[in-house]
């Protein structure tokens, strides 16, 4: 699986999980994990400082472990903690399509 479809893929179930209606656009040439990292740290950030439950609840969905989710939010610099979430967030879910896709029929 080539790596734009795999952030794409990566980003609908992002978009998913958190219930999310804001889109993003993937522009040629342009390295779309990292695009896909900086978008989500902002949705991220937005949550940690409105709404912490629905942000708990989608980690919770996505499958992000609660020891996992503590130490991202009590180990991280005060600057990082959205940043960190996100990229967990994103390893996560390129885990699931990769799993998806090997395991399609």
């Amino acid at each position: 699986m080539d790596e734009v479809t795999l952030a794409k893929q990566s980003y609908q179930l992002v978009r998913k999980d958190f219930g999310l209606e804001v889109d993003m656009e993937f522009e040629e040439g342009e390295n779309d994990f990292d695009r896909l990292e900086d978008w989500l740290t902002k949705q991220v950030n937005y949550l940690l400082d409105h709404d912490l439950n629905r942000l708990l609840n989608a980690l919770y969905r996505i499958d992000i472990a609660e020891e996992q989710t503590k130490e991202l939010l009590q180990g991280s610099k005060q600057g990082q903690i959205a940043r960190n979430l996100a990229r967990a967030i994103m390893e996560r879910e390129k885990q699931k399509v990769i799993t998806r896709q090997k395991y399609q029929l």
